[in-house]
């Protein structure tokens, strides 16, 4: 194991001296995930290094994928994390095939696939997101937390319109208790 010098040495050359070319390796890698034996480190690392550029190509390999490629819910992990330590003046282009990609996650699935859908979507502020989280609040059967992040999602971009909805499922005894507690906590902020 090297000593602490040498892997100061070693980030240093990667994090600053060459921190462009190690962004661009990383994004080939998140392209080709074929070649990354162990995406579940790769995303927390992705995660840990909380940089934007990433977020794009993430993203896109996202819109691209298949809900049995090994690696989407890690990148999908990954692309929330980098998306949530964003700031406003960060950009992101949110691939024309995404949202259909999610739509099919989040109403045709059920568990961590559709959970981490759900949290993805949030981020995506249109008129189809809206749609789709408003229709998965209409079912009941998944875990909890995929509803908690439609609702997240809909308060993020029109609290005021749908008021009235998180009240109902707060009193709806049909919802999930956790759920119902959520949206109660919620209702008055």
């Amino acid at each position: 194991m090297p000593d602490i010098n040498q892997k100061l040495d070693l980030l240093y050359d990667l994090l600053v001296d060459n921190l462009e070319t190690f962004l661009s390796e990383l994004k080939d890698l998140i392209l080709n995930p074929h070649q990354i034996a162990n995406t579940n480190k790769f995303a927390s690392l992705i995660s840990e290094l909380k940089n934007p550029k990433l977020i794009n190509p993430l993203l896109e390999k996202i819109s691209l994928g298949e809900k049995r490629d090994v690696w989407l819910t890690d990148f999908i992990y990954a692309a929330i994390q980098l998306l949530d330590e964003s700031s406003e003046s960060d950009s992101f282009d949110c691939p024309e095939n995404l949202i259909v990609k999610l739509e099919d996650w989040i109403l045709n699935n059920k568990g961590e696939l559709s959970w981490k859908a759900a949290n993805l979507l949030k981020f995506c502020e249109s008129e189809s997101a809206e749609k789709i989280q408003l229709k998965k609040l209409e079912e009941r059967g998944d875990f909890f937390l995929t509803y908690v992040e439609c609702i997240i999602g809909l308060w993020r971009n029109n609290k005021g319109k749908y008021e009235t909805l998180f009240e109902q499922i707060a009193n709806d005894e049909t919802r999930d208790e956790k759920l119902r507690e959520f949206c109660s906590a919620n209702i008055k902020k």
